[in-house]
């Protein structure tokens, strides 16, 4: 195995034994996700899109914990997403699927966190 391979490893391994924040099962491929956002302009998720547990980390065992602040835009529809911390592979499969996601209407943007787990011991 190269050397830049089995740092990679090690470092996933090291980021997935950060202690995980709110956590909500969500499918039964070990990704769950939370969010947070303002009573007042609480905005209902009508679609989701689950994340895709990246392979090598799969078979490794690594998880990890992704944070994201979001905003969506009046239409529903995810306008931007801005990692706030995590492994960078598993913040690549978390953006791509977020930027998925449909939310109900609103009068304006709203912004969001959320935090979406990947873990397979789950």
């Amino acid at each position: 195995m190269k050397r830049w391979t089995k740092n990679l490893i090690l470092l996933c391994t090291l980021l997935s034994r950060l202690p995980a924040l709110g956590q909500s099962p969500d499918s039964a491929h070990g990704v769950s996700s939370t969010e947070t956002q303002g009573a007042e302009k609480a905005r209902r998720l009508i679609y989701k899109v689950a994340p895709v547990y990246p392979p090598d980390l799969k078979r490794f065992y690594i998880g990890g914990t992704v944070r994201l602040d979001v905003t969506i835009s009046p239409q529903g529809t995810v306008r931007t997403v801005s990692p706030l911390g995590g492994n960078p592979i598993l913040v690549e499969a978390a953006v791509t699927a977020v930027k998925k996601w449909k939310y109900t209407p609103a009068s304006s943007d709203t912004e969001t966190q959320i935090t979406i787990v990947f873990d397979l011991r789950r």
